[in-house]
């Protein structure tokens, strides 16, 4: 399981509108460091099946619950996975991860977890 968290300022959160259907999507633009570090979990994540690289992604299924703060949301993407020793790259359209999150709002900080199930490589896979 891969985990981060993202520091914000107190704004962003206290707002009487806050919706995180709508803050989710935004705080993942392209360029911006959490989708860089959303970005990099996702190609540890998806490793196995080859050397990936997240070329797309979109976020979707928004789901919060503001009185635990805990969430959840899909994440839609293209990925490539590059084979170097037979020279082959293969692209796929419409993988998918899910993530949970947690926003604590006492530090202005949102925990994000990939999903518990993923399958993840362990030292024993080394021998």
């Amino acid at each position: 399981m891969d985990s981060f968290e993202i520091q914000l300022d107190k704004a962003q959160l206290s707002r009487d509108n806050f919706s995180a259907e709508n803050f989710i999507p935004g705080l993942f633009k392209s360029g911006s460091k959490p989708y860089d570090k959303l970005k990099s979990a996702i190609e540890r994540e998806f490793r196995p099946n080859g050397a990936s690289e997240v070329i797309q992604m979109d976020i979707d299924r928004v789901k919060y619950d503001a009185a635990t703060g805990k969430g959840s949301f899909r994440v839609v993407l293209a990925i490539n996975y590059t084979f170097g020793c037979e020279d082959l790259l293969i692209k796929k359209q419409d993988q998918t991860s899910e993530w949970t999150f947690f926003i604590d709002q006492q530090l202005f900080c949102i925990f994000f977890y990939s999903s518990p199930y993923i399958d993840s490589r362990s030292t024993a896979d080394e021998f």
